[in-house]
């Protein structure tokens, strides 16, 4: 991701183009042995939460955007966006060859999360809140 232009402070990735923010965030599946990528893009700038906090562009993650402006890649390519659908590594997760290959599987499939942000465009492992 940082090679990508990505700001990282892990789980969150940021990334400036023009007027918006590019968000990504890895999300671990609550029971474990899982994840998917959420994203959202953003207006720059800082941004005030209903509640008055005052939160720097910097400081900006996935979580303080509208729900329906969010995606996810998941590695199902159903859309159905179950915790089937993550990315699990529960069968092999001391594994390192493994890893490495369900790493790789992500990284294959990044460009559609760039798709997205460039366009809208909603490729097969993209799953879309506003279609939930």
């Amino acid at each position: 991701m940082a090679a990508q232009g990505f700001a990282v402070s892990y789980p969150h990735f940021q990334r400036k183009r023009d007027d918006h923010l590019e968000l990504v965030s890895l999300q671990h599946d609550k029971w474990g042995g899982g994840f998917f990528l959420e994203f959202a893009k953003h207006k720059a700038g800082d941004l005030e939460t209903s509640w008055g906090e005052l939160v720097p562009e910097a400081e900006i993650e996935v979580a303080y955007t509208d729900p329906g402006t969010r995606a996810r890649l998941l590695a199902a390519t159903r859309h159905s966006n179950t915790s089937q659908d993550y990315f699990r590594h529960e069968s092999f997760a001391n594994d390192l060859a493994q890893c490495d290959a369900l790493v790789s599987e992500v990284v294959r499939l990044l460009p559609q999360v760039f798709e997205w942000f460039e366009n809208g465009s909603v490729g097969p492992n993209i799953s879309p809140f506003s279609q939930q």
